[in-house]
């Protein structure tokens, strides 16, 4: 039962910081993308906090898996066309960069 919990703490966490890094991921401050690197480093951190505080990669894996659904929904169109996630640079940096971020995070040991 134990388990069962802390991968569902690391979907609904992954849900939770990918919803976030798709609304902010697009603001910036004049020239500085803002909300990318908070977006990203955020999403990081998440993911290694929880490896952290549960002990287990596993969580992790649960957290890349939400992330990955919530910024793949972002990145299509929905009923009205409209997109969250839009195919310019902080869009496309996002996606790749994060996903390859939380990737890492679950390969390393702390």
């Amino acid at each position: 039962m134990r388990r069962v919990l802390e991968n569902l703490t690391g979907l609904i966490s992954g849900v939770v910081i990918g919803t976030f890094g798709v609304v902010i991921h697009n603001f910036s401050l004049r020239w500085f993308p803002l909300g990318l690197v908070v977006a990203l480093v955020g999403s990081a951190a998440a993911s290694s906090a929880l490896g952290i505080y549960w002990g287990r990669r596993g969580v992790r894996f649960w957290f890349l898996l939400g992330w990955t659904l919530i910024a793949l929904r972002g990145g299509f169109f929905g009923n009205s066309d409209e997109l969250l996630i839009m195919s310019n640079g902080a869009g496309d940096a996002y996606l790749g960069l994060g996903f390859l971020l939380v990737l890492l995070s679950i390969w390393t040991r702390s």
